[in-house]
């Protein structure tokens, strides 16, 4: 019988033990949590099977970053201009590498069509795309429910999984009762 059993109780002792894990052994739940709430900047994404260009509205422009297509390489020796709502800007290479669309005027909420031009000393480029302005209110931002262990959200399959566990026991020991019957 003990033989029986041993199925039954090996998974339930290795559930409980991870059903009651302590702290730090989280997954990182709580801290995807976090950014899930936290309002994105704008951003604006524009490739073409030369260059990659991604930037970021911040209060006076938008932050770019180039990179080759092919490479994912940062390309730091480009000229860069973007048209976007009427507004032609060259961008200024910054020390990090990336560089910097400085805005005439700033962008109200509302979608915008934004075209760059690429040039370095072998190739240039056109990429288009578009940046969608929007306030914070308008982002909808719903809260995230992650559910960790180290809350009550694993004691309804601990529990699932002990009444099963005796389900498995008492049809067992009545099996065992009935042919010890049958052979007597």
């Amino acid at each position: 019988m003990n033989k029986i059993l041993l199925p039954v109780w090996l998974p339930l002792l290795l559930v409980g033990h991870a059903a009651f894990a302590g702290d730090g052994h989280d997954h990182g739940e709580e801290k995807a949590a976090a950014t899930v709430n936290s309002p994105a900047a704008p951003r604006l994404v524009m490739e073409s099977t030369q260059f990659e260009l991604v930037g970021t509205l911040e209060g006076d422009g938008l932050h770019l970053f180039l990179d080759d297509h092919a490479s994912n390489a940062p390309v730091t020796d480009a000229s860069v201009e973007l048209e976007i709502a009427g507004q032609r800007i060259n961008a200024e290479a910054e020390a990090d590498g990336s560089y910097h669309a400085a805005l005439a005027h700033p962008l109200s909420e509302g979608e915008y069509a934004v075209m760059a031009t690429i040039l370095t000393g072998e190739t240039s480029d056109l990429l288009t795309g578009d940046l969608d302005v929007h306030t914070v209110e308008a982002m909808h931002v719903e809260p995230a429910t992650a559910t960790s262990a180290s809350g009550w959200g694993f004691l309804p399959w601990v529990l699932g999984l002990v009444v099963i566990a005796l389900a498995l026991v008492v049809f067992t020991l009545r099996r065992d009762r009935h042919q010890r019957r049958v052979q007597a």
